[in-house]
């Protein structure tokens, strides 16, 4: 029997329409939470797209929530509001949630998002109770591509075109030492997070001290058009004097349709700083003969019992300034400092000091313990790609919750302790 052509046609699109809907719907009927990727690959610092899907047999209730994974050198950011939809499954409905998210990485290679949770509540059919749902999103694996010549250590931004002002306040030119100026950078990119455009640098010269605010970041999506935009305001204090000069600053993106490098750098800034005049000291009254007599006969007298009781004096100030200074007390100081200088040698060891203070059976608590294993794999471990200078702040951190725990205790056992003359109960 011959088909015919028009029925062939018919036949055909209709298979295909099929194969569509099963490779959109979810894994299983019964999955209540499904991811979809319809991209895996991008470029550093390009959108992309992320699909969470969420699945109730009734009307969803409130707005769902999602616990977001932190990735290293990646900020994965949810995007708009969730597109919501239904489908018939036999005697069934389905409701459907459909949540946006968007991943920008700096790092290259194979990037996983994690598996993470999501909080979500439907109605047991239309009328039926709450069914509250604590699911996990799956995880999944991506790609990111690095373009060609590259250098490790440069922040990109991927977008077809980065717009940057920058304005200041007041102008640049003559100053004097003292002045301050604040410098605002505004930048804005098609399909990419204002959180993911690149911070501003903090080098200026010997002389200028630079003090750099929280940024002002927005996204906005509308009509299916992305964009992001971010604002930092950096303030430059002059302290020295002659003529100061802060380099000019390169951006740097990467453009994916054309495959192209952009770039536009904020020129170089000069100030002329004249010396702020010294104030003329005031001066000193002239002193009276009985001052003077007074004042020689005392430091006399001083000098005299200091040699008298030199040794005791000294066992005294050693005594006093051990007991204001214990071992533990010096070596925790010292650890700071190097945390607050990033100085990973000397934190190294002022922590292998401290440690040699505490009784044998101390142990770390597990936030003191990571940070530490942290330090000493910036130390001696072997760096891969994307690692970066050792910074101390964790490690400053978590040390001093440990010492003020550890205070906390002492000051327990103290309060706990029976009276020494306890009275009797009358």
């Amino acid at each position: 029997m011959r088909v015919p052509r028009g029925m062939l046609f018919g036949l055909v699109v209709i298979a295909l329409w099929a194969m569509t809907f099963a490779a959109a719907a979810p894994a299983a009927d019964g999955d209540p939470v499904s991811i979809d990727v319809p991209n895996k690959e991008a470029w550093m610092g390009q959108r992309l797209p992320i699909y969470v899907q969420l699945r109730g047999n009734g009307p969803f209730v409130g707005a769902a929530s999602f616990s977001i994974p932190e990735i290293p050198r990646a900020l994965l950011v949810k995007v708009g509001s969730p597109v919501v939809s239904s489908e018939e499954k036999g005697d069934t409905s389905w409701f459907m949630q459909t949540h946006e998210f968007a991943l920008f990485s700096q790092a290259a290679g194979k990037v996983t998002v994690p598996a993470f949770e999501v909080r979500f509540t439907h109605r047991d059919g239309f009328t039926g109770p709450n069914q509250e749902h604590v699911e996990q999103v799956p995880a999944t694996d991506l790609q990111i591509k690095r373009p060609p010549g590259l250098p490790e250590s440069v922040f990109l931004v991927t977008t077809e075109k980065l717009e940057i002002t920058e304005s200041w306040t007041p102008e640049p030119g003559s100053a004097e030492q003292g002045d301050v100026f604040r410098r605002t950078i505004a930048q804005s990119a098609q399909q990419t997070s204002g959180m993911a455009l690149a911070p501003p640098p903090t080098t200026a010269p010997e002389g200028i001290s630079v003090y750099v605010g929280k940024p002002t970041v927005d996204d906005k999506t509308q009509r299916g058009e992305f964009s992001g935009t971010r604002s930092d305001t950096i303030t430059y204090m002059l302290k020295g004097s002659g003529t100061l000069t802060i380099p000019g600053i390169k951006y740097i993106w990467w453009n994916p349709k054309s495959e192209e490098f952009g770039t536009k750098t904020l020129p170089p800034v000069t100030f002329e700083v004249a010396a702020a005049p010294k104030p003329a000291p005031p001066p000193p009254p002239p002193p009276s003969r009985m001052r003077i007599a007074l004042t020689a006969f005392l430091s006399i007298a001083l000098l005299g019992l200091a040699i008298w009781q030199f040794d005791r004096i000294r066992s005294w100030t050693k005594s006093v300034w051990r007991r204001l200074n214990p071992a533990d007390r010096v070596a925790a100081r010292r650890l700071i400092r190097a945390c607050h200088r990033n100085d990973a040698a000397a934190a190294e060891a002022a922590w292998a000091d401290w440690q040699n203070t505490q009784p044998a059976s101390y142990q770390p608590s597990a936030e003191l313990f990571v940070a530490a294993a942290e330090l000493h794999r910036m130390r001696y471990g072997q760096r891969g790609e994307g690692s970066t200078a050792w910074q101390g702040q964790s490690l400053a951190q978590a040390f001093r919750k440990a010492i003020d725990s550890q205070s906390a205790r002492r000051c327990d056992r103290q309060r706990s302790l029976p009276a020494l003359n306890p009275r009797a109960v009358e």
